[in-house]
């Protein structure tokens, strides 16, 4: 999370809210001053022209104090909501291979633990720098006009507590990004047992699972209670010292008083404002450590946010013209090689079925159509450019993807056709009746605005299957890749929506696929096979 500083767009409210508690108190203080000095001079005439103004200045507390609490929590609400904004687009902007590779766990604990720690330790800790820093120049100006000597004491003990910050905050923040993978493993951990929960009922591993999570737990309560133990002494060091400094100074005004440096009534101002040079240096000593404990966890972040392949894509794709080639393609996982010189042509408007054992490379065939990856060797043009300068929006935009394992948003069957864009009725009653829907649609009272619950458990997979072609057939796409889309379907549907997948004109259909219909195979204008690193492709 670079570039921070945009966050602070809406800090001067605090630091606005912060001057006007400063101004009040300035006021306020010395009004108490002269009313004071007046009462021990008896002097009645003046006595009520004096006080009203401090009243006026004590009843402006309340508003002054809301308004700061206002500005800072509408600071807090806008630097956290375009953080997280801003994190998410940056999480949408990974190589869908990279992502793939890597524990989506630690995108969520990013998004809860990581961001709390944010909020509470750098922004909290920096308003709270920013309001001792006020109230302390407030402080500085009511001493000085009391008695300069004051002042001294507590710069000296400024530095001090600058110093014990900075020693301390190292080991802090060391434990605090320890805590932060610790705590990515545990999301990863409660995600993978929700996921399985039948598994783990059906086969008895309740013993097992219930272990593994109090290790998991322990590890990040245990890590939790070491940073606790740490600022647990930076914060009684920074109370006895918080109290020391305080019967110093006031022993040392009083010492003043008797020598007739100050009046009483400057003591009573002192004792009233002793806090704005005292509570500061706590606030700096708490703040500091917790600040620097932060940076861990942003470089953390901004780490996860790399992409490690950096080329540059410069072609626009506006629409799939000629055909899309293979030359001498080879690709590895890895050490493994999966596809080796392997050469291959889709032309445009035909349908190919990618056909081959499991393990054996189709679908890596299928992810180097869709740019999840680049070749390590040879290249993929299409329409005369090599695939890997197309620029991945427009592609994504011309291809239309039907995945075995279907995902569905919590909301009705028509935003889950049509993902929230806008086609017409026509447009949605043809691609429900392609993908062989209209049946299940019209048995529902309410139609397209049926609501899907959590993922499609309201449904069964043969229908997620039959949305998720829909979502193809009405994207007008020029190419519709399909992997595995058949494997939760009966084969009379799959031969229905196979002839309905080749009665489509001008669109590419690639479906890889072990769910094969003899009747239909000879309709593909090309069955692809893969296996042992090679393909052979038959007409």
């Amino acid at each position: 999370m670079k570039r921070k500083l945009k966050y602070f767009k809406k800090f001067y409210l605090v630091v606005i809210g912060n001057l006007i508690g400063g101004f009040v108190a300035f006021q306020l203080s010395f009004s108490m001053l002269d009313m004071i000095n007046i009462a021990i001079e008896q002097n009645w005439e003046l006595f009520w022209p004096t006080t009203i103004p401090m009243i006026i200045y004590a009843l402006l507390i309340f508003p002054s104090s809301m308004f700061n609490a206002y500005a800072r929590s509408y600071f807090l609400k806008d630097a956290m909501t375009h953080m997280k904004t801003d994190y998410m687009k940056l999480v949408f902007g990974k190589n869908i291979n990279e992502f793939q590779k890597e524990n989506n766990s630690a995108y969520v604990s990013a998004l809860t633990n990581d961001f709390n720690l944010i909020e509470t330790d750098y922004f909290q800790s920096i308003i709270g720098l920013t309001e001792s820093a006020i109230g302390f120049a407030t402080g500085i100006i009511i001493f000085a006009k009391i008695s300069p000597v004051i002042l001294f004491i507590g710069f000296g003990v400024i530095v001090i507590n600058g110093l014990l910050s900075s020693i301390v905050s190292k080991p802090v923040q060391k434990h605090n990004k320890e805590r932060s993978v610790l705590f990515s493993g545990y999301s990863g951990f409660v995600k993978e047992v929700l996921s399985a929960f039948n598994i783990i009922k059906n086969n008895g591993l309740e013993d097992r699972v219930r272990k593994n999570f109090y290790q998991k737990s322990e590890g990040v309560q245990q890590k939790k209670y070491v940073i606790d133990k740490i600022m647990s002494f930076i914060f009684a060091a920074q109370t006895a010292n918080f109290n020391i400094i305080f019967f110093g100074l006031m022993l040392f005004v009083s010492n003043l008083a008797i020598q007739g440096v100050i009046t009483f009534a400057g003591i009573a101002v002192v004792a009233t404002n002793i806090d704005r040079l005292i509570w500061p240096i706590q606030v700096v000593s708490e703040s500091i450590p917790k600040i620097q404990s932060v940076k861990a966890i942003f470089k953390r972040i901004d780490e996860t946010m790399v992409n490690k392949e950096t080329h540059v894509e410069t072609e626009e794709f506006d629409e799939f013209k000629k055909n899309i080639e293979f030359k001498n393609v080879t690709f590895a996982y890895d050490d493994h090689t999966v596809l080796k010189d392997i050469n291959l042509n889709f032309e445009k408007g035909k349908k190919y079925l990618i056909i081959g054992p499991s393990g054996g490379g189709k679908s890596t065939v299928l992810r180097l159509l869709r740019k999840y990856f680049n070749p390590n060797d040879g290249d993929i043009i299409i329409d005369g450019v090599s695939l890997k300068d197309v620029k991945k929006n427009d592609y994504y935009g011309r291809i239309a993807n039907i995945e075995q394992n279907i995902f569905l948003f919590e909301d009705t069957i028509r935003n889950n056709l049509t993902l929230y864009k806008d086609y017409s009725d026509e447009e949605l009653e043809n691609a429900i009746k392609k993908a062989g829907l209209k049946d299940f649609i019209d048995s529902n009272p309410e139609g397209l605005d049926y609501k899907i619950l959590d993922n499609g458990k309201n449904i069964s997979g043969g229908e997620k299957s039959r949305i998720a072609i829909a979502r193809g057939l009405i994207n007008n796409a020029n190419i519709i890749f399909l992997d595995e889309a058949f494997a939760s379907l009966d084969r009379a549907r799959v031969k229905e929506i196979e002839k309905s997948l080749f009665n489509l004109k001008n669109v590419t259909i690639i479906n890889v696929s072990h769910v094969i219909i003899e009747e239909n195979k000879h309709l593909y204008d090309s069955v692809i096979t893969v296996r042992n690193q090679t393909v052979h492709a038959s007409a």
